[in-house]
């Protein structure tokens, strides 16, 4: 993770939750709206909406399609990764398409990136 440009640094202990959140990359929500998450440049996971509705998802998930058995999202541009191992130590990034209608269909893209270290809990163990 040295020598790579991060727009956020997060430090949890393991056991704990690791939130990441792009919200304020998805504003305003537009007639299209697609949200990939990914650890290090693998895709984690993938939130799709129209008119601020998350849509195309199957049934008894979370607000996206998950490719991380712990990554779980209640809105989009949110992901929660639970509990936090220490091989969840990487580098983050969320990538949003933002598309707008009207006569002619234009695309905008933003990006935040964030590094994240997982610590070993400082609890004793019990013997």
């Amino acid at each position: 993770m040295c020598g790579v440009d991060t727009d956020e640094v997060q430090a949890v202990f393991a056991g704990s939750a690791v939130w990441l959140d792009c919200t304020s990359l998805v504003q305003p929500v537009d007639s299209l709206l697609e949200v990939s998450w990914y650890r290090d440049q693998d895709l984690l996971y993938y939130q799709y909406s129209v008119g601020g509705r998350a849509v195309s998802y199957p049934p008894n998930t979370t607000a996206g399609v998950m490719f991380h058995v712990r990554a779980s999202s209640l809105s989009v541009g949110h992901v929660t990764l639970w509990p936090a191992m220490p091989q969840d130590a990487g580098v983050y990034r969320c990538h949003v398409v933002l598309s707008s209608g009207g006569d002619e269909v234009t695309d905008t893209e933003r990006q935040k990136t964030i590094a994240v270290f997982v610590c070993e809990s400082l609890m004793p163990s019990v013997l």
